[in-house]
């Protein structure tokens, strides 16, 4: 028994090596490989397996004791023509192959040391000279292969010579995650590259939800249950043919096939399955998608101000592929694998290892070129990816900049622009569909060929009277059922690696770490008195530029310190320190003596209400976006908030009232209701620290009077940080400080700095007969 024992052995393990090896290769780093065996050598192999199968097959009853030589040597052949034909593959896949082949050559050879036939002869001197050639190869598959340079401008296609100045961030973000995959496939390989993707698991598996589990074990029941009737379904069916041409009765054996049929996957059991996987499906939708909004939310604002918001959004939307990939893996992939491992096994019982060995070549040829292909068409798909996302970009920015747009009359040079990016697209797009469908007609073609080899040798059994004709009507019922798991299993390894190269974006933020995060012993920031002080703070964008220089101030309740400057001094980003949208280089700032680095970011930003220069408003009515400050706030309250900020007389006289939506950014109202807006909404979420960036630089000198009368009101009692060019409106500030170049040159009163004449002195100068600098 050790002969058949190990030919069939030897035939699996060298299939299986080689088709597992095809997808690892597709999956490895995209560079050639010099390969140092010469390709007569292993033209020698393969001649040597097809001649030793020639031989055998002389003197062998083929379907009796020559049947696991005959196998092994058709799989062997098979194999090492597939090695030969793949002369690109990494050095593992031959290397693999080689010691394969050794190993099992080896105790074959020494058990069939005493030929008694020429032909027996024969075939122990191929069997000889083969072990050498094997020997050679094992040998000099181990020789170290040069380090080819990796070339990294195949994906930095610029997107038009026109427009290269609105793609460069995107290119650059291409160029960067490629080089990171590069990088981590040199380091680790294929697994390491993968298990990056393992970050998505929490959200694809349902660990703690019952009822997704419940309807996962469903699924799973359903699955189980639709491969046992794949196979009796056709056997039944060959049944009824075989009480057929004995002149017996079909029809109870008919009933049969029938009520089997009406629980297979296209009915009663596929209903089941169908509703079972929508929760499996929603669950990972659901939670895939809020894991990704949540972390691009808590993202610190130099991410957000690298990138931009359609970029990322569509980003978001390719990742979301990957929604359907634990039940294509779980639900639909194994059950595929276990199809064609039952038909293996069928075949070899029903009739012979012959059947068997045609179906498992057909399979590996079917994954092993689907990888192989996939591998050529990869560039292609990641292109395909990035210019959708450039499309969306440029799409979102001229909808967003509609205004800007009319303002320079650039609608032609957006609709070409736009124009550009879809051709574009379409290109890449077109690029990955044509060598995909080439891809298709191969495969195609295998299944008609795959079917006429398996049918001629059913036909043949039954010719012999070692099979029935029911046999070859359930090879006709069956193989329908058979080959889709053959061609779904290839189809669905492109899926899973085109989810991948789609989610490679969404991976790349989620393994973004916010620069600006809570503590791990965080704690919330008590709403207390507002003392705000800044203690030899330093700051800067980047290294080569400090930004902001030794500045240290104390403001304390009901004081207001207003920063005056030229453009570009550093003003802003004093209070984006406050509000930390960026951490500190070195100093402190501290709230009632709290570092706002030790508390968490929820409650600093809570005891914190901005006014900012250009205030945003949701495409949402005047209500709900006066809600956005405090959505638990009575009409009442919002009404007052409104009174306060000068803006409810207004508001009331709009058609719709409070329910007017004001559009995309504000666009259907006036600068100055827009800042009013955004006043009335600090009112309503009443901080105990303000923080006013120009509140009242879009309004007319009668509203910006009422207006400061409303904010000295809203002033008493907490701590004001102003930020003015119209120094009309900061007389009565406790505390002036004048910045230039991220430094403090001037500090003090109104009176106090025009007595020092100063820059504060020559700014107050220059703004003496007019209210703008």
């Amino acid at each position: 028994m050790a002969f058949p024992f190990l030919h069939y052995s030897f035939a699996l393990t060298s299939i299986l090596y080689i088709c597992i090896g095809t997808i690892v290769a597709a999956l490895s780093l995209d560079k050639p490989y010099t390969r140092r065996i010469h390709l007569v050598i292993l033209l020698l192999v393969v001649a040597s397996y097809i001649g030793q199968a020639a031989l055998s097959a002389l003197h062998n009853d083929v379907f009796d004791q020559g049947e696991p030589q005959l196998v092994q040597l058709i799989v062997l052949s098979f194999v090492w023509s597939w090695v030969t034909l793949r002369p690109d593959d990494p050095p593992y896949v031959l290397a693999g192959t080689a010691i394969i082949s050794t190993l099992f050559q080896v105790p074959l050879l020494v058990l069939s040391l005493k030929p008694t036939s020429a032909l027996e002869i024969a075939e122990t001197t191929v069997s000889c000279i083969r072990l050498v050639l094997l020997v050679i190869i094992t040998a000099t598959s181990f020789y170290p292969q040069p380090d080819f340079p990796i070339d990294d401008e195949s994906e930095q296609v610029p997107f038009h010579d026109d427009f290269e100045t609105a793609s460069d961030s995107e290119d650059d973000d291409a160029a960067s995650i490629k080089r990171r995959r590069v990088q981590r496939l040199k380091e680790t390989g294929w697994i390491g590259y993968l298990h990056d993707f393992s970050i998505f698991l929490p959200y694809l598996i349902p660990r703690k939800d019952r009822k997704v589990q419940l309807c996962f074990l469903i699924s799973l029941g359903c699955v189980a249950a639709n491969r046992v009737l794949n196979v009796l379904i056709p056997r039944q069916l060959g049944i009824v043919t075989d009480h057929v041409l004995a002149s017996e009765p079909p029809y109870s054996a008919l009933a049969v096939w029938l009520a089997m049929t009406m629980f297979d996957e296209y009915h009663c059991i596929g209903l089941v399955e169908v509703l079972a996987k929508i929760p499996i499906q929603q669950y990972s939708t659901r939670q895939l998608s809020s894991a990704a909004f949540n972390h691009v939310m808590t993202l610190s604002m130099d991410f957000h101000s690298d990138r931009d918001s359609a970029e990322v959004m569509k980003a978001i939307e390719q990742g979301q592929s990957l929604n359907h990939i634990l039940e294509i893996l779980v639900i639909e992939l194994l059950p595929m694998v276990g199809d064609i491992l039952i038909a293996v096994g069928l075949f070899w019982w029903k009739f012979n290892a012959f059947v068997a060995m045609v179906l498992i070549i057909s399979a590996t040829i079917f994954v092993s070129m689907e990888a192989f292909m996939l591998k050529k068409n990869m560039a292609n798909k990641r292109e395909s990816s990035r210019t959708e996302r450039e499309e969306a970009r440029v799409m979102h920015q001229a909808v967003q900049g509609w205004q800007t747009v009319s303002y320079f009359n650039m609608f032609d040079f957006e609709r070409r622009r736009f124009a550009q990016a879809v051709d574009d697209s379409l290109d890449a797009r077109k690029r990955y569909e044509t060598l995909d469908a080439w891809t298709d007609v191969v495969l195609e073609t295998l299944d008609p060929i795959t079917f006429f080899v398996i049918a001629s040798l059913v036909l043949y059994q039954v010719s012999q009277e070692q099979a029935s004709a029911g046999d070859f009507v359930f090879i006709l019922q069956y193989w329908q059922s058979l080959v889709w798991p053959i061609k779904l299993l290839s189809r669905n390894y492109k899926r899973i690696l085109s989810q991948v190269v789609d989610a490679e974006k969404l991976l790349a933020l989620l393994k973004t770490k916010p620069s600006v995060a809570d503590k791990e012993d965080a704690k919330e920031l008590p709403n207390g008195h507002g003392h705000v002080e800044f203690n030899n703070v330093n700051f800067s964008y980047d290294s080569r530029k400090p930004t902001i220089q030794d500045l240290s101030l104390s403001a304390t309740r009901g004081q207001t310190v207003a920063f005056v400057g030229a453009t570009g001094a550093g003003k802003s980003t004093i209070t984006k320190l406050l509000l930390r949208f960026y951490d500190i280089n070195s100093g402190s700032i501290t709230i009632d003596g709290h570092d706002i680095r030790d508390v968490t970011l929820s409650s600093l930003r809570t005891v914190l209400g901005v006014v900012p220069q250009d205030p945003l408003l949701f495409n949402a009515t005047i209500l709900e976006n006066l809600r956005y400050a405090r959505p638990d706030a009575t009409d009442e309250e919002v009404y007052e908030a409104c009174r306060n900020a000068a803006i409810h007389d207004k508001i009331l006289n709009f058609v719709d009232g409070y329910q007017t939506k004001v559009g995309e950014q504000g666009v259907k109202l006036s600068g100055g209701e827009i800042q009013r807006l955004a006043i009335a909404r600090v009112f309503l979420k009443d901080p105990p620290i303000l923080i006013l960036d120009e509140a009242t630089s879009a309004v007319d000198t009668e509203t910006e009077h009422s207006i400061q009368q409303a904010l000295e009101g809203l002033k008493k009692g907490r701590t004001t940080f102003i930020i003015a060019h119209r120094l009309s409106t900061i007389v009565g500030a406790d505390m002036i400080m004048v910045i230039s170049d991220g430094r403090v040159v001037e500090s003090g009163t109104h009176a106090e700095l025009l007595s020092l004449e100063g820059k504060y002195n020559t700014l107050w100068a220059r703004q003496s007969g007019s209210s703008l600098i």
